[in-house]
């Protein structure tokens, strides 16, 4: 056993021995099931080119003790993130750091701390789906220290965006947390996910998200990965839809030793749509991973996929895009594409889109390119008196920001734009 599974398993043991026979034996089905499953290697066809081997040789603390022992974060991290805010830091809600008194009424928010025997296990059952995703979301449910249910009365449309702060605070620790979101009949919220890092030691933040949007209802998540450069990050993310529901997901990782995210999203009554786009900007020596699936299930739904991504040195990624079709889901309207731009003859791309058809009366596309800055665009800034590398920062902004220009809500999408404008800039482009 690897020195990151030998600490999992004293964890494991640690904590179903804290909580009741009920809590208990849920740990023990999901860790049982993390054993069948395994530990993922390059062997596995969904991990062919994502090793592992850097995490599995850290021994990283996984802390059980209650919220309150958990040092906040540095107030400089949070400066600029507005209330409403959830913040947690390695793996544990803080609620003085935390701002969440201006919530209209018919947002909800419960912890896991606070559910009672029946809401727990109906917050397991919940969970399911999206913790069945990887061997990482058994994983989470064996060892999840904090989980948090959030519910979007029906009618109900919060203007503000709810901002939900992930920092990793202290080197040499793995948090893992779960988070449930309910939207009921013709809602409206936008959750901004922050994942951010103040520790140039190895870390490794596992989550589990489970989405639910009732008929009308409208959901937009946007999650931003800036932590350490040391850090591990695995995350899955299920939704289902039901009828006339839009879903818009953008996904952005920004840095980081190793980034793995997979993504389901269920369109199951007729008139779903969702949005999922995406862009990866991989460093040196670190590696992306972004593994996704639309599923049509019921006619006349729509989807739109797009991930772009970036590789300098000898970066890595990995960008695996599933989309089916069911046999009855006719009237499928699905577009899906991948494009990656190589600053790099050492960096490099694996991708993956893939069309599973079934139905006869659909209108499907899929598409990828890998390449590097178009010469003849960098000449034309370059006869116009623009410098060089300017010249170059100014090409690769293009590309990404396009992604972001998508964002509905104008705060969280000029945010998103200063931050990719931001990444180039930093890293001595300009």
């Amino acid at each position: 056993m690897n020195p990151f599974l030998a600490q999992c398993r004293a964890s494991f043991e640690a904590q179903a021995t804290q909580e009741g026979a009920v809590e208990g034996s849920q740990r023990q089905a999901e860790w049982t099931r993390f054993e069948a499953l395994g530990w993922p290697t390059k062997r596995l066809e969904d991990w062919k080119y994502t090793a592992l081997s850097g995490l599995e040789k850290l021994s990283l603390h996984h802390s059980i003790e209650p919220r309150e022992a958990v040092k906040g974060a540095p107030r400089a991290l949070l400066e600029g993130i507005p209330a409403p805010r959830l913040v947690f830091v390695d793996g544990m809600f803080q609620p003085d750091q935390s701002m969440i008194e201006g919530l209209p009424k018919g947002v909800h928010l419960r912890f896991w701390s606070e559910l009672d025997a029946r809401e727990r296990e109906r917050f397991t059952q919940k969970m399911a789906p999206a913790r069945a995703l990887t061997a990482f979301g058994a994983l989470n449910g064996a060892l999840f220290t904090e989980g948090i249910w959030i519910t979007v009365d029906a009618g109900c449309a919060l203007e503000t965006p709810l901002h939900l702060v992930k920092v990793s605070l202290t080197g040499q620790r793995m948090s893992h947390g779960a988070l449930l979101l309910e939207s009921e009949e013709n809602s409206e919220l936008t959750l901004r996910e922050h994942c951010l890092g103040s520790t140039d030691q190895p870390a490794h933040s596992n989550w589990v998200t489970a989405i639910e949007l009732a008929p009308q209802a409208r959901l937009t998540l946007v999650k931003v990965q800036q932590e350490g450069l040391l850090s591990y990050h695995t995350a899955a993310l299920y939704g289902l839809q039901r009828a006339g529901s839009q879903l818009q997901v953008f996904a952005f990782a920004l840095s980081g030793a190793l980034g793995r995210n997979d993504i389901t999203l269920r369109l199951i009554e007729p008139h779903a749509e969702c949005v999922l786009k995406g862009m990866y900007r991989v460093a040196d020596r670190a590696l992306q991973d972004f593994h996704t699936t639309i599923e049509h299930d019921s006619p006349h739904c729509t989807s739109e996929e797009c991930f772009k991504g970036v590789l300098e040195g000898s970066g890595k990624a990995v960008f695996n895009g599933r989309v089916r079709v069911a046999l009855d889901a006719q009237k499928t309207s699905s577009r899906q594409s991948n494009h990656n731009l190589l600053l790099s003859d050492k960096a490099e791309v694996n991708t993956k889109p893939q069309l599973e058809i079934f139905a006869d009366d659909v209108k499907c596309s899929h598409g990828t390119t890998v390449g590097q800055l178009d010469e003849e665009q960098w000449f034309y800034l370059r006869t116009r008196g623009i410098a060089a590398d300017l010249a170059r920062t100014l090409l690769i902004q293009a590309f990404t920001l396009e992604i972001a220009e998508a964002i509905p809500h104008v705060d969280v999408r000029a945010e998103v734009r200063r931050l990719l404008g931001g990444t180039v800039e930093e890293n001595g482009h300009v």
